[in-house]
């Protein structure tokens, strides 16, 4: 599966009918380029640097999203748009916690990106031990219902992001609560985030953003990208 996650800082979010219309522009484009249930929304109070509206679309392979990239780019280029964080990529390692993920007892009503951005110094084994330790956290935190880690093949906007890293919540509250504040969290992983820890291999700022969503966005099931 090859995957989208655009990340749009609106010119006037306060523009309700502007903001809806815009809604409705790029769930239109990414339909008529056969994405399947494309979600576009309003992104939640406690993002930072995730803009106003979170686009995330799946699609079959790469190339579907080659064939139809240009049509969901002319949708973006609008003047209610004014800067697009974004990242293209095969989905990675992925998975499920919940044994109701996909029934009706604790449906995913939240979904999580984080886009950030690797140091280009940072040796291949210190990367590979960060992605371990991010991939142990939903061991630890039993709110997160679905996750995956993928690295990136395209990026743009603020800066050149390497990894995108995806969680379902089946409410707010499980990722602003348990997830932020559990010390696997604090404790491991960001310490590769952090400017005072030797151990620090992220740069630049990252991209937290989070939305409501009708449905599952995240495929519970592993896959090498």
């Amino acid at each position: 599966m090859y995957k989208v996650t655009c990340l749009l800082h609106l010119a006037d979010p306060a523009d309700a009918m502007t903001t809806e219309m815009t809604v409705k522009r790029l769930t239109a484009a990414a339909e008529a380029v056969g994405v399947r249930r494309p979600l576009v929304a309003r992104t939640l109070p406690g993002a930072r640097n995730g803009g106003d509206l979170l686009a995330h679309f799946r699609f079959a392979s790469k190339s579907q999203w080659l064939s139809g990239r240009e049509a969901v780019h002319e949708a973006m280029s609008c003047p209610a748009i004014d800067h697009i964080d974004s990242a293209e990529y095969h989905g990675g390692h992925a998975g499920s916690g919940c044994a109701d993920y996909h029934g009706d007892a604790n449906p995913s009503t939240v979904y999580r990106t984080l886009l950030l951005r690797v140091d280009d110094a940072a040796a291949q084994a210190e990367i590979e031990r960060f992605e371990l330790a991010t991939l142990q956290m939903p061991r630890h935190i039993p709110t997160i219902q679905a996750w995956q880690l993928s690295r990136v093949d395209r990026a743009g906007g603020t800066s050149q992001w390497t990894h995108v890293w995806e969680q379902e919540y089946a409410d707010v509250d499980g990722l602003l609560g348990p997830y932020m504040k559990h010390p696997v969290h604090w404790a491991l992983v960001d310490q590769w985030f952090d400017p005072e820890s030797p151990e620090q291999i992220v740069k630049d700022r990252v991209c937290h953003s989070f939305c409501t969503i009708p449905a599952s966005v995240i495929d519970p099931a592993p896959v090498i990208g």
